[in-house]
């Protein structure tokens, strides 16, 4: 099955299987619009939003396990802008942790979240909090989501899915050894040239 093709004017067309690079099968639903944003920043969870971008895509994906998982497409209006849009999220993700607990805490919650780093790559990162979620952008309960990060000229690329306890129990629990790859198939993709691949 070949995945929809995301607007090739904005955007690098996505394969419809992460497979290659998960454990879990991953297949492409439908593709979101480009949608113009300027002036609007787009919180991705409790610890980082992206600022600046011109346009934002999203490419969602259903996996074998039943976990959802969204690529957002972001693109700028110059290099610089992207590049200060990667290290704001970069840097809301490596502080995820405190973020979280002090969230945690304001809702009366145990502080039990751990947030750290996975992988990192030339322009890349990985990210995995486990906490118990507060209601909002999160959902509630125990989880773990998962954040992937890459930016490349005017473009950045968010891969995220998140892991809920309530989640089938025959699915195996995501291995996050599997992260570097993940990175390599989000900075191939973002090398490549607009609406092609």
């Amino acid at each position: 099955m070949t995945a929809p093709a995301l607007d090739p004017a904005t955007s690098a067309k996505v394969p419809a299987d992460l497979a290659a690079v998960t454990a879990q099968s991953w297949t492409a639903r439908a593709p979101g619009p480009v949608r113009p944003i300027t002036g609007h920043d787009i919180a991705l969870n409790e610890c980082a939003s992206v600022r600046g971008a011109a346009t934002w895509q999203q490419q969602p994906y259903l996996s074998s396990g039943g976990n959802s998982a969204v690529l957002e497409i972001y693109t700028f209006g110059t290099e610089a802008a992207a590049g200060a849009a990667y290290e704001g999220v970069r840097s809301g993700m490596s502080s995820c942790q405190a973020t979280s607990r002090a969230l945690q805490s304001a809702n009366h919650l145990k502080a039990d979240a751990v947030a750290r780093q996975t992988a990192t790559a030339t322009g890349a990162a990985a990210f995995e909090r486990v906490w118990t979620g507060v209601q909002g952008i999160s959902a509630q309960g125990a989880q773990t989501n998962h954040l992937y990060l890459a930016a490349h000229g005017t473009r950045v690329l968010v891969l995220h899915f998140d892991e809920l306890a309530g989640g089938s129990p025959a699915a195996a629990p995501y291995d996050a050894q599997q992260d570097p790859n993940v990175l390599s198939l989000l900075t191939n993709l973002l090398a490549s040239p607009a609406g092609t691949r």
